[in-house]
């Protein structure tokens, strides 16, 4: 049992996926405070996946189990058919998030905006 969902952060490099175990429903909230918190390194890639990284899986620090790291997406996705749910775009500064047929596509200036 657990809520499995899956995020990619996608660079000009390439994409590191990362894999939540649990609290997969809040992974599209988690990844809008994520991009918010990284604001001010959006343009500069190894700092800004850092960043990424750290906020969303910071309820599991110092956890063996809980979150993982991946280079291909190769864990369960409950809410996109095992493909990554959410999508942090580092290229085009965007926020996909696919749950069951329905997809918001939100600009990283929108959702700064929104929280602000």
């Amino acid at each position: 049992m657990g809520d499995r969902a899956m995020a990619e952060i996608k660079t000009k490099e390439g994409s590191l996926y990362l894999y939540t175990h649990w609290g997969g429903n809040s992974l599209p909230d988690r990844a809008k405070e994520a991009i918010k918190f990284a604001k001010g390194r959006w343009s500069d890639t190894p700092y800004a996946v850092r960043i990424l990284v750290d906020q969303l899986t910071k309820e599991g620090r110092d956890e063996q189990t809980g979150f993982g790291l991946m280079l291909t997406p190769n864990a369960e996705d409950e809410y996109n058919r095992n493909n990554p749910s959410v999508v942090i775009d580092l290229v085009a500064y965007t926020l996909e998030i696919k749950i069951k047929n329905q997809v918001s596509l939100l600009p990283f200036e929108e959702i700064t905006s929104r929280l602000a």
